[in-house]
């Protein structure tokens, strides 16, 4: 059987650790944080936007992240400062700089899974450049496949 695949369109972004110490910085008025307060608040704020907007897209689509058989595949726009050349150079190849894969991972199984102890395999994941102003997310998904355990030898 064919896999099911679902596009996610959002552009990826990475997890942010977020301490308990930083819901101080919702309780300040702006205008009296400093700038690097000010610059924390902005990216905890950007990043429960991004998983609202992400668990919008998901129940929009009816997706139900699986238990086990998901390939993901982040497809992340190319930077604007970057030449033409360059970004149709870089367009499908496999993004090796930073964000990071696991903190892409961490971010997108946050939004969508409220108890992740329950994910037991993921198939292929991985991220690729893409020369377009906007990323999505694909993700598809394997039919479970039994696997045989021996058992132990007595």
């Amino acid at each position: 059987m064919l896999p099911k695949k679902v596009i996610l369109n959002i552009t990826p972004q990475t997890h942010v650790r977020a301490t308990q110490g930083d819901s101080i910085f919702f309780r300040i008025p702006r205008s009296k944080l400093r700038p690097a307060g000010l610059k924390r608040l902005l990216r905890l704020e950007k990043y429960n936007k991004y998983k609202i907007d992400l668990m919008a897209e998901s129940k929009a689509k009816q997706f139900v992240f699986p238990a086990q058989g998901a390939s993901i595949c982040f497809f992340i726009p190319v930077p604007p400062s970057w030449s033409k050349k360059k970004k149709r150079l870089h367009h499908g190849l496999l993004h090796q700089s930073k964000p990071d894969l696991d903190n892409l991972l961490k971010a997108l199984c946050d939004s969508l899974i409220t108890e992740d102890k329950f994910i037991a395999h993921y198939g292929e994941i991985q991220k690729r450049w893409v020369d377009f102003e906007s990323g999505w997310i694909e993700i598809k998904i394997q039919e479970p496949t039994e696997m045989l355990i021996d058992p132990p030898l007595k």
